[in-house]
C-alpha cells in the first residue's frame, strides 16, 4: 500500500474512529477522529488530485457527522458518566451512613454494657448475705459503670444512723469528711445531685421512700468529666439500686439485732465467746496481749426483790450504757450472763485493764440509778485475767479445753476472789 494510499484510508476510516470511541466518550470519540482526519487531509494534500482529494474529504465528514448523530442519539457515553458520578455519591452518601451506623452500634453496646452493669450490681444486693464479699464485687460494677476507680458508696446505718462504707476505689480520698465537704455539710439532708466542678466530682443521694438510705460520691479525671452526664448516670444508678440498698439496711439491722443484746444494748454471749477467739488468735500470731475482765453487779438479785424486776431491767440497761462508753471503741463489751458483762480489751497490758478496771468500778459506784420516785446506789465487782500471762501453754492440747477458755476461767475465779472477800473491788487472776 502506497503512503498516500494509507493517510487515504485513515481518513477513510476516521467516522467508525469516531463511532466507537464516542460509544464510551462523546468527547473523546470526537477529538480522536478529528485529530486523525487532520492528519490525514494535511498528508493527502500534496497526493491525491484535487477533485479525488475534495470528495473523500467530504464523504469523510458526512460520515463523521453520521457518526456523531448517532451517538447523540445514543447517549450511552454521557449516561455512563452520569451514572458514574452518580455511584461515586452514592457510595460517599453509603460511607457516611455507615460511619453513623458504627458510633450508633458503639453507642448501643457501652449502653447496653451500662445497663447490665447495673442490673448486676442491683442483682447482688438484692441477694447478697455476705455483706464484706458483696460490697467489693459491688465495687468493680461501679468502676465498670461510671469508668473510675475514685468513688465512695455509704449505707447509713440504721442502728447508729452513722453513715457506713459499703463500697470504694482502689484509691480514693472520698471519705465521710470529704463527701460532707462536696454536699456543704449537710449530707444528712442531701435529697439531690451535687456537682462539684473544681473537684470534678459527683455527689449522690440513694433515697428510699423519701429517706435518705445512704449516698455515693465519684471523682472523674479531666477528660473524662462531663458534668450533664454523669449528674444523669448517678441519678440513674441511685435510683436503680435504691431498694436494694434498702435491702442491706435492714439485712445489717437484723444482722445487730442477732448479736446484740436487746436490753442492754451489748453483744449477745456468743458474738462475746467470738470475739475472744479471734482476738487471741490476732494476738498469737502478733504477739501481743490481751485483757479479759468479767464485771458482775453486786446483790442484783435483792434490787430485783425489792423494786422489782421492771427497775432491775433498767439497772442492767444502765450499766451496759455506762460499760461502753467507758472503754475504747477497739475494745469489745458483751453480756456474759445475768447480771455479769464481759469486756474484751486488744493489745492491753496489765496496768492498763487495772486502771480500766478501777475506772469503772469507780464510776458505777458514783452513779445514782434513778427512775420514778425510786433511787439507789449499786457497785460492782470486777475479775480480770490476760492472755498469754494467765494461760497454759497446754490449754489448748488438752482434751476438751481452749485457750478462750481457760481466759474466762482465770477471769471468773478472779471475780468468785472479790466477792468473797467484800465485793465493790477489782482482783487480778494472778492474785488468786
Amino acid at each position: 500500500m502506497s503512503k498516500d494510499n494509507f493517510f487515504a484510508f485513515l481518513l477513510a476510516s476516521s467516522p467508525l474512529l469516531s463511532y466507537f470511541a464516542g460509544r464510551f466518550s462523546r468527547s473523546a470519540g470526537l477529538l480522536s477522529a478529528l485529530a486523525l482526519g487532520a492528519g490525514s487531509i494535511a498528508a493527502l494534500g500534496a497526493g491525491l488530485g484535487r477533485v479525488p482529494a475534495i470528495a473523500l474529504i467530504v464523504w469523510t465528514l458526512a460520515a463523521l457527522a453520521h457518526s456523531l448523530v448517532v451517538n447523540a442519539d445514543n447517549p450511552g457515553s454521557a449516561e455512563g458518566e452520569r451514572k458514574l458520578v452518580e455511584s461515586k455519591e452514592r457510595l460517599g452518601e453509603l460511607e457516611a451512613a455507615l460511619r453513623v451506623l458504627k458510633l450508633e452500634f458503639t453507642a448501643l453496646a457501652a449502653s447496653e454494657k451500662k445497663a447490665l452493669t447495673l442490673y448486676s450490681a442491683v442483682k447482688l444486693l438484692s441477694e447478697a448475705m455476705d455483706l464484706e464479699s458483696a460490697g467489693k464485687q459491688f465495687g468493680r460494677y461501679m468502676k465498670d459503670y461510671f469508668d473510675t476507680a475514685d468513688f465512695a458508696f455509704y449505707v447509713n446505718d440504721l442502728n447508729s444512723g452513722v453513715p457506713e462504707l459499703f463500697a470504694s476505689g482502689e484509691k480514693t480520698g472520698l471519705s465521710t469528711e470529704a463527701v460532707s465537704r462536696l454536699a456543704g455539710g449537710g449530707l444528712s439532708s442531701l435529697s439531690g445531685i451535687v456537682v462539684s466542678e473544681a473537684e470534678r466530682a459527683v455527689l449522690a443521694p440513694v433515697l428510699h421512700a423519701g429517706a435518705q438510705a445512704g449516698f455515693f460520691a465519684l471523682r472523674f479525671p479531666p477528660e473524662t468529666f462531663n458534668k450533664t452526664a454523669l449528674a444523669e448516670a448517678a441519678r440513674e444508678f441511685a435510683d436503680e439500686v435504691s431498694f436494694a440498698v434498702r435491702r442491706i439496711q435492714l439485712f445489717r439491722q437484723v444482722e445487730w439485732l442477732s448479736q446484740v443484746d436487746g436490753l442492754t444494748g451489748v453483744y449477745r454471749r456468743n458474738a462475746l465467746d467470738e470475739k475472744i477467739d479471734e482476738e487471741i488468735r490476732r494476738a498469737g500470731a502478733f504477739k501481743t496481749t490481751l485483757g479479759f475482765m468479767i464485771v458482775d453487779i453486786d446483790h442484783f438479785k435483792a434490787v430485783n426483790d425489792r423494786y422489782g424486776h421492771q427497775f432491775g431491767d433498767f439497772v442492767l440497761k444502765r450499766v451496759g450504757l455506762l460499760l461502753r462508753s467507758s472503754v475504747y471503741e477497739t475494745d469489745f463489751v458483751g453480756r456474759y450472763g445475768g447480771e455479769e458483762f464481759g469486756i474484751v480489751l486488744p493489745r492491753a497490758d496489765f496496768a492498763g485493764v487495772l486502771r480500766k478496771a478501777e475506772a469503772i468500778r469507780t464510776r458505777i459506784e458514783s452513779e445514782n440509778f434513778s427512775q420514778g420516785f425510786e433511787t439507789i446506789k449499786v457497785t460492782v465487782s470486777i475479775g480480770m485475767a490476760h492472755f498469754p500471762r494467765d494461760v497454759s501453754a497446754a490449754a489448748g492440747r488438752s482434751p476438751g479445753g481452749t485457750v478462750a477458755g481457760e481466759l474466762i476461767s482465770k477471769a471468773d475465779a478472779a471475780l468468785y476472789r472479790a466477792k468473797e472477800t467484800g465485793r465493790n473491788k477489782v482482783v487480778d487472776a494472778s492474785d488468786v
